[in-house]
């Protein structure tokens, strides 16, 4: 069975009890180890201390200067008394003339451990294969009354004795293993069950894997996204992020964001634990249109993360989505207004009135024909003239009159300036000014002509241009600061999907580092006017 299809709970459950017990085991045989030599040493310091006493008997020095052997059965008892192995005592030559084997006797010590007793003079402990066994042995050499080694008096304890009451411990020491076994698997199962649950049940392949997801998801996403944790520390950022903020992913990973972006105030977050959503900020001279939320875990804010694009990208969306739905408005109400006119002219050919049919043809055609040249001459930007023509087309389908002032005049725009900004700047304008207009037409029945009529504005002179569309309808709301009408989603109509012509008019303006103003005409209406300066502006 392969390792990957055991649960992780198991692996663990596995894991820390075979690391419990080979460490107790190591316990264990370290522990008999020191005991087992604890004992030795024991053993060895209690024979030298026996052996160093009967070295100084006169009764030892008797009978070693006598070679007497007579009285074995003594050191036999006091062998017995004091629990050791044997007390062998022998000459200078190392003959034993005491020995717990009387067939032994006169026979040479072994061990060859007796030469610095003998020679030396030494007291001293050694481990060593006697006739009895291998033993510890405590060895002292027998002085007369001269000062002259005249034998060696040997007191041992068999190693094989002290195992055997070293071994009792050792299967104390196991039984506790076990029981601490059996009590780390018990703690273990359910530290593991614990722990699964807190990774949600996953197993270690499947957050890898989930990881791996994650990470080519974030990298493919165009939306810049980067994530802290509850100390402010940037702990993940896609690729996105990296390249429109100009930062080093490897290098600023798991520091703090303040550090890396100084500008940012996502740490904000942390404390508030509120979302914010479509925020303007500005980071690393970058102009961003951001979305951020708190990681909330067990209701503990653990982390902040935040996703967001260059408003350039954005307002390019909202741009191409404006000038579509010019487009389209202008074709639409071509196609009413030529629809009509086909109508009548239809009906007219029908009745045989082909002089009023030649007539309404050249009006429509003198119309148009004088409307396009005017644009022609005075707007040198096509997209502009364009929009400014459909927007013509709009206005009597609308019922209402739109007309650009005759001292009007735009050149052609600088390369800094989009054309296509432009059109979206007015054409909101312009659509502002219709339903300010139809707003005052519906609280009264019956309005003034010349409260039906927009003028716009288009010129270059100087430094600016100034772009300036004024109407006749219901004016600015005096329950709404003009700040509050260039927020997004801010509107004085009650549907929905409102509020975002003057904010984007506004975001436009200082793109450009230019200025709106907003003022009450001297009558009725509004006077909306946009500053753009030509050149750049640092």
């Amino acid at each position: 069975m392969k390792w990957s299809r055991i649960s992780f709970r198991k692996r663990m459950l596995i894991i820390m009890t075979l690391s419990g017990l080979v460490e107790l085991l190591i316990l264990v045989a370290a522990g008999f180890v020191y005991v087992k030599h604890s004992q030795e040493k024991e053993m060895g310091e209690k024979a030298l201390g026996v052996a160093s006493f009967l070295a100084k008997s006169p009764y030892v020095q008797s009978v070693i200067s006598n070679s007497d052997t007579k009285h074995q059965q003594r050191f036999r008892d006091l062998t017995t008394m004091i629990g050791a192995a044997f007390i062998v005592i022998g000459d200078k030559q190392g003959i034993r003339l005491i020995h717990p084997i009387d067939e032994r006797l006169g026979l040479p010590m072994k061990g060859g451990d007796n030469i610095r007793a003998l020679t030396n003079g030494e007291a001293y402990i050694s481990f060593a294969q006697g006739s009895l066994g291998h033993s510890v042995r405590g060895k002292t050499a027998v002085f007369d009354d001269d000062g002259n080694i005249i034998g060696v008096v040997s007191v041992g304890y068999l190693i094989d004795r002290l195992q055997d009451r070293v071994e009792p411990f050792l299967a104390f020491l196991l039984a506790m293993a076990l029981l601490v076994v059996i009590a780390n698997a018990i703690i273990s199962n359910y530290v593991s069950r614990r722990f699964q649950r807190a990774i949600l049940g996953f197993e270690p392949e499947e957050i890898g894997r989930l990881y791996v997801e994650l990470d080519v998801t974030m990298s493919t996403l165009k939306e810049g996204i980067l994530g802290i944790d509850a100390r402010g520390n940037l702990r993940s950022i896609n690729k996105s992020a990296c390249d429109i903020l100009g930062i080093n992913k490897e290098k600023s990973l798991n520091k703090p964001l303040s550090k890396v972006i100084p500008d940012s105030d996502l740490s904000v977050v942390l404390e508030t634990g509120e979302t914010d959503t479509d925020i303007d900020i500005f980071l690393n001279n970058k102009r961003l249109i951001a979305n951020r939320s708190p990681i909330v875990v067990d209701g503990v804010v653990v982390g902040a993360v935040s996703s967001f694009r260059l408003r350039d990208e954005i307002n390019v969306l909202s741009e191409q989505l404006s000038q579509t739905k010019a487009y389209a408005e202008m074709l639409r109400s071509q196609t009413h207004e030529h629809r009509n006119k086909l109508n009548s002219i239809s009906g007219m050919v029908q009745m045989g009135e082909l002089e009023a049919v030649q007539k309404l043809i050249g009006q429509e055609t003198a119309h148009y024909q004088s409307l396009i040249e005017f644009l022609r001459e005075t707007i040198r930007e096509p997209l502009i003239a364009g929009m400014l023509l459909g927007k013509t087309e709009r206005a009597r389908e609308l019922g209402l009159e739109l007309s650009v002032e005759e001292g009007s005049r735009l050149e052609t725009l600088p390369e800094r300036i989009n054309p296509s900004d432009v059109v979206t700047i007015i054409g909101n304008l312009i659509d502002n000014a219709f339903d300010a207009t139809m707003s005052a037409i519906g609280e009264k029945d019956f309005i003034q002509s010349s409260r039906r009529e927009i003028e716009v504005s288009v010129s270059d002179y100087g430094s600016e241009i100034i772009l300036e569309v004024s109407d006749q309808g219901v004016g600015l709301p005096r329950d709404i600061s003009g700040e509050q009408l260039l927020e997004k989603g801010i509107s004085t109509k009650a549907s929905q999907n409102r509020g975002v012509g003057l904010h984007l008019v506004n975001q436009l303006t200082l793109k450009y580092f230019g200025q709106l103003e907003m003022s009450d005409n001297k009558e009725f209406g509004t006077r909306m006017t946009v500053y753009l300066p030509k050149e750049e502006q640092r």
